[in-house]
């Protein structure tokens, strides 16, 4: 079509059809998604009105709320109710029933309308897939709800042994699997590295025999522990991560008349880029504590500062009453170089002029120090910083600063004010 050729009513038509089913479109989705999260918090006054109560007091209420924050405390309740639903309480039995169907009401509108999102909106598909996963497993434990769950520790008189228990308690391997058990739900371990070590230092076998390995093997062909690989550690075959299954945790309840603590591993892996990242996180987080810090978290907590910008520690740790921030660094120049910038920027800020990194290896660390002082050139911050860096190689070999502590590389303003 030339520039003197008009456009046809027709063609204006088309045109404004298109806008119009577009708008129309968006509008739903985000119609849905709002219904979407609304039935979500229904279920949450169901089952966490103390909880909602609490929120709705702090600085943003209701609306401040994450969809992941909601789904993750939504399916931790649940789980309650499942692991209680073997104790068997005739008496609240048609209550209780009646709360069971209420919740598959609940959860049903909910996978109806998360379903039907689809492509209509991406900018919400992030979230919507969680909600998907976290309502798969509610799913399956919903269907066994009795009872309300009582929190703390369950009395053992009023739990009913089943028999497969009794016989799995008389067996030959009770001794090990009983305490690999006991190990995750009482730590939440999940790396098989640390799990196998600690079968090896309990029982005074080598870690390396098929003795160890025959544990494992045998936990996962019971179904009492899910196995799952990683990816992208960059030294040898990715380690697995181990959890306990519904069996398993059924197992643990039985053991020690409390609930599992949460797993290590799944507990923190989405609020981190990669398997491996996640994983080295972890075993930073292992060594602090031996060294007296207590782990406030481990990358789940964000940060708001006060001109609006959010810091997101990998480790967030606590000693002699100071907390500190840590980021955990397996690689440099990865990415966007002024949003790697801007991620030191806020680490300083937030952390009031003390950066902690924690290192994967020593040549890291020599490369992270230059990659800092650059984003730390600007506004003066580079001599005011205090950067303190270790790394994992260094911890190996045994090696400390001249103060003992971890931080092997530290770096202090020449006149502090």
């Amino acid at each position: 079509m030339d520039g003197g050729q008009s456009i046809s009513t027709v063609t204006l038509q088309m045109l404004n059809s298109l806008i119009d089913t577009q708008t129309r479109l968006r509008d739903a989705a985000e119609t849905r998604w709002a219904s979407a999260r609304e039935a979500m918090f229904n279920l949450a006054r169901l089952i966490a009105a103390d909880w909602l109560e609490q929120k709705q007091h702090e600085k943003g209420g209701l609306e401040a709320i994450r969809m992941e924050e909601l789904s993750r405390v939504v399916y931790q309740r649940i789980s309650e109710l499942y692991a209680v639903s073997i104790i068997p309480e005739v008496g609240l039995l048609q209550q209780a029933t009646q709360h069971n169907q209420d919740l598959v009401h609940e959860r049903d509108e909910l996978l109806l309308r998360c379903e039907k999102f689809g492509q209509e909106n991406l900018r919400l598909q992030a979230e919507i897939e969680r909600m998907q996963t976290y309502n798969k497993r509610l799913s399956i434990q919903n269907e066994k709800l009795k009872n309300n769950p009582p929190t703390g520790e369950m009395p053992s008189n009023n739990l009913c042994v089943p028999s497969w228990f009794n016989t799995w308690a008389a067996s030959t391997g009770f001794e090990r699997q009983s305490f690999v058990i006991r190990l995750i739900g009482d730590t939440g371990i999940a790396r098989r590295p640390e799990i196998v070590k600690a079968i090896a230092n309990k029982f005074s076998i080598d870690s390396t025999s098929g003795a160890v390995s025959n544990v494992i093997s045998r936990l996962k062909e019971m179904g009492f522990i899910t196995i799952e690989d990683t990816t992208g550690t960059g030294n040898g075959a990715p380690p697995q991560v181990l959890a306990l299954d519904r069996l398993g945790e059924t197992a643990y309840i039985f053991l020690t008349q409390k609930l599992p603590a949460e797993n290590e591993y799944h507990s923190v892996r989405s609020a981190h880029s990669t398997d491996a990242h996640t994983l080295l996180v972890l075993k930073a987080a292992t060594i602090l504590e031996a060294e007296g810090y207590e782990i406030v978290s481990k990358g789940e907590i964000n940060i708001p500062m006060s001109d609006g910008r959010i810091s997101s520690p990998d480790i967030l740790a606590r000693k002699n009453g100071r907390e500190i921030h840590v980021e955990v660094e397996r690689d440099v120049n990865k990415g966007d170089s002024e949003a790697r910038a801007r991620k030191w920027q806020n680490a300083f800020d937030a952390g009031q002029g003390w950066l902690y990194v924690f290192c994967e290896t020593e040549e890291v660390q020599k490369k992270l120090i230059q990659e800092i002082n650059r984003a730390l050139a600007s506004e003066s911050r580079l001599q005011r910083a205090n950067t303190l860096m270790t790394n994992l190689e260094v911890i190996k070999a045994g090696k400390r600063h001249a103060d003992g502590s971890i931080w092997v590389s530290q770096k202090h303003p020449v006149n502090p004010k």
